[in-house]
């Protein structure tokens, strides 16, 4: 797949753009460990030059992101930029400080929505962030919503809230939130501290049919969309993509090459989720902007090398005899770094292998893929397991 990939060409489809580090809460599972800025944050007029580089590559959808982006002062100039330039922005916020200020400077700056973090119900939310947010967020929605700013919500799924995935898409449809993201807890950043919360992976044998089944009673007024670190393949794989698109199934991480991330101080990775120095990692930070253009790092012979010039020599664990290795690529990179980088086991097809739960597949695993769990090939599979 990485081929069709370089010869279509690797351009920034969309961004993720972390504005500052700094943030009025310190949740469980954030990954990026935000609380205090960075020393040494971009300005508004680094950023405005940034914004003009970004939208000269190419790139048309654009997130700002933190941290609290609405913590940087000029979060709000930053979008009428990047929108005067073309490109369609929005912004994630987790709603504990967002008023009707707020929205009118979002409107302004012709943002085309608002995303707010839910992370379950309230007992469950306020445990994974703070006590008494879930109650600001949703009030957050609710003021956005009768102002007529389009509201989208993100939910990270983890051990204590995955039961609740059907309810809380009725609690969204409720308060008319157009769309909503799942991705997984990975145990990086802060989650790392709370492994005890991320969902185990044999959960997957329900939870990603669920999801499937979620994104199949999708209607104009409501959409589910699977993060990338969800799914793959399997009998609900094809649920799982979008539905307008030519090949409904997996195609690889694309970080690196149809997707970029913008750190605060500048670095640049393929995907913001990529770690970098907040965890004492160096090697996922392609360059940083006020040293060279975005354009030069971008388009950098090397750049992005774990997926530009991926070998099958990379991966590690099941995904090095998994027969959509040449494909998947080992799946979600931040997922895959997160179990250390040996395999993704946080994957659909492996725990069906793994559980022996053929049903969930169209055809049956390969020798080899049967052996890596189970020394041979079994004759049929296991009794079906089920949801808690």
């Amino acid at each position: 797949m990485i081929e069709i990939l370089q010869r279509v060409g690797f351009f920034p489809r969309a961004c993720v753009w972390e504005l500052t580090l700094a943030c009025n809460l310190r949740c469980k599972h954030c990954g990026s460990i935000a609380g205090s800025k960075r020393p040494d944050e971009l300005s508004l007029d680094e950023c405005m030059r940034v914004a003009g580089e970004l939208v000269e590559l190419g790139c048309r959808r654009i997130t700002l992101s933190g941290g609290e982006p609405t913590m940087y002062p000029g979060w709000h100039e930053v979008g009428r930029r990047l929108v005067e330039l073309g490109a369609r922005v929005n912004l994630i916020s987790n709603g504990l400080t967002w008023s009707t200020k707020h929205i009118d400077q979002a409107q302004k700056a012709g943002l085309c929505g608002a995303a707010f973090s839910i992370d379950g119900f309230e007992k469950e939310h306020d445990e994974f962030r703070a006590p008494g947010s879930f109650v600001k967020v949703v009030r957050a929605i609710d003021l956005s919503v009768a102002a007529g700013l389009p509201v989208a919500v993100n939910t990270t799924i983890n051990r204590i809230n995955q039961g609740q995935l059907k309810s809380l898409r009725q609690f969204l449809m409720d308060h008319r939130v157009f769309a909503w993201q799942l991705q997984f807890a990975t145990a990086t950043g802060n989650m790392g501290q709370h492994k005890d919360m991320v969902s185990p992976p044999e959960d997957l044998l329900w939870l990603v049919p669920q999801i499937a089944e979620l994104c199949r009673i999708n209607c104009p007024e409501f959409k589910v969309y699977p993060s990338d670190d969800i799914g793959y393949f399997g009998n609900p794989e094809p649920d799982l993509r979008d539905a307008d698109t030519a090949l409904p199934f997996w195609l690889g991480c694309r970080a690196g090459c149809q997707v970029i991330g913008i750190e605060s101080g500048g670095d640049v990775k393929g995907c913001l989720s990529l770690p970098s120095s907040m965890l004492g990692e160096a090697r996922f930070v392609e360059g940083n902007v006020r040293q060279k253009s975005l354009r030069e790092i971008w388009n950098r012979a090397d750049a992005f090398a774990y997926n530009r010039l991926f070998k099958e020599a990379q991966l590690g664990g099941f995904c090095r005899v998994c027969r959509y290795r040449d494909v998947c690529r080992g799946g979600c990179s931040w997922a895959t770094y997160a179990q250390g980088g040996g395999g993704n086991e946080n994957c659909f097809y492996c725990q069906v292998v793994k559980h022996r739960r053929f049903e969930l597949l169209a055809e049956e695993p390969t020798d080899d893929e049967i052996r890596y769990f189970h020394g041979r090939a079994p004759g049929a599979a296991s009794a079906a397991g089920g949801q808690p």
